[in-house]
Formats: structure tokens, sequence, C-alpha cells
């Protein structure tokens, strides 16, 4: 079983506006990267509990930061994207 979860963890290159790349180990869903960074492990019901409230929090502090932020967001997603195209990504 232990080889089946060390699969699931893949490689994602990630890029910023800046164009700096960063690479990340990615798992499956409802899983996560273990403390060793080599294998995936299950996330608990608490830890998927504190990231709903978690996530509920971020939602409002976006909003609140109004719609110039969502425009600078969206702006630099973009310029990533182009660096990425530039990278072959």
């Amino acid at each position: 079983m232990s080889e089946q979860i060390e699969e699931a963890v893949r490689r994602v290159i990630r890029v910023d506006s800046k164009g700096k790349k960063t690479r990340k180990m990615k798992c499956r869903k409802g899983f996560k990267l273990s403390s060793n960074g080599k294998s995936c492990v299950p996330i608990t019901g608490s830890e998927k509990a504190t990231k709903r409230k978690a996530i509920r929090k971020a939602v409002r502090t976006k909003k609140a930061a109004g719609s110039g932020a969502k425009k600078r967001a969206t702006r630099k997603r973009l310029k990533a994207m182009r660096k990425r195209k530039s990278y072959n990504l």
C-alpha cells in the first residue's frame, strides 16, 4: 500500500509574476505531504474542519480588500501565466 501512496506524490513547478520558479510536491485529494516530504498521509477530520474555517475567513478578508485587489491579483496571475508560457511549462 505504501507504494501506491508514494506514486500519488507528483512534482509541480509554480511560477510567480516575477518569473521565480518554485518546485512543490503535490498529493491527491484528501491527502497531504508527510513531514519527511516523501509520501502522502490522509488529512484528519479536525484538520479539514480547521481548514474550512480558515477558508471562510479568507473569503471575508478578500471581499473586504475590494475590487482593486481583485484586479491586481488578475494582472499578476496573467503575468505569471505569460512567464510560464515563456518557460514552456
